[in-house]
């Protein structure tokens, strides 16, 4: 049971994101910036981050871009979540699901997992631009893994749970 929802909570997710992905893939340019800012391929998931100021900007795009990066794949997953998964009423399946949305090491996974395709300073403007990247095969990657470890440790606890009902109806049986 839990098997199958893990599954199709990776698959479900990964198709919106780069069906997601492909919607955006169509000619988006924005005047004064790079023709790359903003650009998808078909084998990433990519965001772009500018700022302004002199060199030191380069920094801060390439954090705003990380940034938009993390924010992105955290509405997915929200978005999934509601059009697939909202009407699971089962408490070990609702468990996994909400543990599913909630990722605390997705920032931590997106600084380690990004690569940065394209970094560009324009002096004229003093902005600089920056588009990051994960490809495709690392954040199923990462979905799959983080959805095994959740699946186990909800089973885990529903387990811990029902020895521990058992417990106590064995200490109200030897009682009477």
């Amino acid at each position: 049971m839990l098997e199958s929802l893990a599954f199709a909570l990776v698959k479900t997710f990964i198709t919106f994101m780069f069906q997601q992905n492909l919607e955006h893939m169509q000619a988006v340019h924005i005047q004064g910036a790079p023709t790359w800012y903003y650009q998808q391929t078909s084998e990433h998931i990519c965001d772009s981050g500018f700022a302004y100021g002199r060199l030191e900007a380069i920094d801060a795009a390439k954090a705003e871009a990380r940034k938009q990066m993390v924010l992105r794949l955290k509405n997915a997953m929200e978005s999934v979540v509601y059009e697939h998964f909202r009407d699971q009423t089962d408490p070990a399946e609702r468990a996994l699901i909400d543990r599913f949305k909630s990722d605390d090491n997705l920032p931590v996974f997106v600084e380690g997992s990004v690569v940065y395709e394209n970094i560009e300073y324009r002096e004229k403007q003093s902005a600089a631009y920056t588009r990051v990247c994960i490809p495709r095969e690392k954040l199923q990657a990462y979905q799959e893994e983080r959805v095994g470890k959740l699946k186990k440790a909800v089973t885990l606890h529903h387990r811990d749970r029902a020895f521990d009902t058992l417990d106590s109806e064995l200490s109200v049986h030897t009682r009477q």
